[in-house]
Formats: C-alpha cells, sequence, structure tokens
C-alpha cells in the first residue's frame, strides 16, 4: 500500500466485491498495522469461499443419505432406515426409482427382497451411499442386509452383487474408480476397506487388519488397524481416502499401500482448524466422502453440522457450508449461511453446483455456481 492508504472491503447489492480506499490511519492512528491485517483477512475469507447463485430446497425425501448424478444430469440418493428408498431428481420432479417405504434396522437381519425383478419392488435395509458405473449399472450400499444391490438402469431389475472372497459384514460406502474396474466399500464393522475387481469379482483387502485402533503414520495399511472407517472414497489419482468416524479424521492409502493422516493426528473429536493445516484440525464423526470438481476431499463432519473441505495440494482444512456445532434448518443464501442437521452426503454437479444431502433435515440442498 502506498500513501497510508488501504482498502475497505464492501459488497453490493449484487453480493459482489467492491473496495474503497480511505486513509484508515489518519482517521484513527491505533489502527496503523492493523487496517491491512484486517483487510487480507476478510479478503482471503473471501477468496476461498466459492461463490454460489440462489439456493434451492428439496422436500419430499426420508432421511436422504447420498447422491449422486447420471450421465444426463439427473440426481440420485438413497433413503436411510425410515425410507429405503432410491430416488431421482431432475428438472423439478421427484421420482422414487426403487424400493418402498418400508421399515428398516439393524435388527432385523437380513430382509432383502426383489433380486431379478423390478427394481421398484426391491427391498432394501438402511441403505447408507450409491455410486454409478460407467455403464449405467448403479451399485448401492444395502448397508443392514450386509450386501451391495445393483439396478440396471436401462432395464430397471434388481440383483445382489456376487463376488469370489470373504463377505461383507457392513458395507457402508461405495465408490467406483475413474476406469469403472473396481468398486471400492467402506466395510465398517469388519475394521477394512475392501475393493471388487469387477471383471475377475475378486475381493480383497486395501486397508486395515480387522482390528480397531489408530493406524500408525506410513505403516503398511492392509497391516494396520482402523477406527471406525466409516466412508471411503478414490482419489483422483487412484488412491484411497477414508473417513474414520471413531477416529475422527481423515485417512489416505497413497499409491504404495502406505497409510497416512491427514486430518486430525491428534484423534479428539471437535472442531477446530478452519484454512489452516489439516493435521492440526479437528473433525467430529465424519460420515462421508467425495470429491470436488479439483480433486479435494468434500468431508461430511456429521456430528459437527457442517461440510469441510480438505485441499489435497494446499494440505489445508477449510468449512464447506453449514455451522459448526449447530443443527439447523436454516437456508441461507450461500453454503456458509445456511444451517443443516447431520448432513450424510454432498456432490458437486458437471456445472460446479453443490448439492446436499441435509438427512435429518429430510432435504435435499442445492446451491448452483
Amino acid at each position: 500500500m502506498t500513501d497510508n492508504k488501504t482498502k475497505e472491503i464492501r459488497f453490493n447489492t449484487k453480493g459482489t466485491l467492491s473496495t474503497h480506499l480511505f486513509s484508515a490511519e489518519k482517521k484513527d492512528p491505533n489502527l496503523k498495522g492493523r487496517s491491512v491485517s484486517l483487510m487480507k483477512f476478510f479478503l482471503t475469507l473471501f477468496l476461498l469461499a466459492p461463490t454460489f447463485a440462489k439456493p434451492l430446497e428439496i422436500t419430499g425425501t426420508t432421511e436422504p443419505f447420498s447422491v449422486v448424478f447420471d450421465k444426463n444430469g439427473a440426481l440420485l440418493g438413497v433413503e436411510y432406515e425410515k425410507g429405503n428408498r432410491v430416488f431421482r431428481y431432475q428438472d423439478g420432479e421427484l421420482t422414487f426409482i426403487a424400493g418402498s417405504q418400508s421399515p428398516g434396522g439393524q435388527n432385523l437381519g437380513d430382509v432383502s427382497e426383489g433380486d431379478g425383478g423390478p427394481a421398484t419392488k426391491g427391498r432394501f435395509n438402511g441403505m447408507h451411499d450409491l455410486t454409478l458405473h460407467p455403464d449405467g449399472r448403479l451399485f448401492l450400499a444395502d448397508t443392514f442386509n450386509r450386501r451391495i444391490r445393483v439396478i440396471d438402469t436401462k432395464t430397471g431389475k434388481l440383483s445382489t452383487l456376487k463376488f469370489t472372497g470373504p463377505p461383507l459384514k457392513s458395507p457402508y460406502t461405495v465408490s467406483i474408480n475413474s476406469k469403472g474396474t473396481h468398486l471400492l466399500i467402506a466395510d465398517l464393522k469388519n475394521y477394512q476397506i475392501r475393493e471388487i475387481d469387477l471383471k475377475s469379482m475378486l475381493i480383497r483387502t486395501v486397508a486395515g487388519n480387522g482390528k480397531r485402533g489408530k493406524p500408525t503414520d506410513g505403516g503398511k495399511a492392509t497391516k494396520s488397524p482402523l477406527y471406525g472407517p466409516r466412508a471411503a472414497v478414490y482419489g483422483a489419482d487412484g488412491s484411497i481416502y477414508i473417513a474414520s468416524r471413531e477416529g475422527h479424521a481423515l485417512r489416505h492409502v497413497d499409491l504404495k499401500g502406505r497409510i497416512h493422516t491427514l486430518v486430525n493426528t491428534s484423534g479428539k473429536k471437535g472442531y477446530s482448524g478452519d484454512n489452516g493445516p489439516g493435521p492440526q484440525a479437528k473433525l467430529k464423526g465424519p460420515k462421508h466422502l467425495a470429491l470436488d470438481p479439483e480433486g479435494n476431499i468434500v468431508i461430511s463432519d456429521d456430528n459437527n453440522h457442517c461440510l469441510r473441505l480438505y485441499k489435497v495440494k494446499e494440505k489445508t482444512i477449510h468449512l464447506l457450508a453449514g455451522s459448526p456445532g449447530k443443527a439447523g434448518k436454516t437456508l441461507g443464501d450461500s453454503p456458509l449461511t445456511t444451517k443443516i442437521n447431520r448432513p450424510h452426503g454432498a456432490r458437486y454437479d458437471s456445472k460446479g453446483g453443490l448439492w446436499i444431502a441435509d438427512s435429518m433435515n429430510h432435504r435435499l440442498l442445492h446451491f448452483p455456481k
């Protein structure tokens, strides 16, 4: 800055940034040195926060837990145990393409029904996640039925994925790699992350030794214990990211098969660290992971009632949506001014818009880019 002047940051009625030069130090000598720091602080917040158009609230679902997009831009999602349906949303129309609103719960055991017939007549129990294969098959984590269900979106037929190897105990999330060759599964109660080769249909373990515990950084992932591996997703480079529910952390399995903690090395639950290094930040019961358009990791920080964003290159963490630690139902002008209640999933659409499964508010939120 020159002439003892700094910039006053203002937002006009359209929400765009404007600046105004003023002689802050002349107005108040005590501001000397502070005015520039304040300007930098607010400018940093502005530059870090994505800008979105007017938001949209979609009701009609019960406990929506995760969403994905098909090649036509339609939003597909699953409902948890009070809904047990697969829904589709496009152009203002919400429909249900699988399941029925039947009671669910872990104590019911295996209540899967409908394989070989239309998915609309299928029965699910506590679905947590879904992912779409490039060929149009929709893979569902039918969690309390302890299986992966598949909907052929061309025929509408339902089936159970059959594979060779140890059975799943509690598949919570599913992820397809970019080539469509492998399916990644967070098998929570086995304390493992599993991977199915979709050609040979062989299943293998890619992280976790079957024991509950905190892994040592740099250790071999398959020989390491895991604390509540609640979610797993392939990164842009094919490596694996894991949300540790009980460990309140984000972990990473690199391409050499080594595991590292990226967020919250302390393992203590809480909320802290925004705009700073990931290892020093705290989470509270993260439940879902997704990628943003740049390959950064969107974390559903469920018990903190917000979304966090881990920037892969910068190794920093940022608040993306919600009011940390405060559940609510307020719909603001942006994700940061909106209150949500235990979000279990989020995705970006092809235009860069953010969609949130606001689970306990029984709604979907869309913040167009």
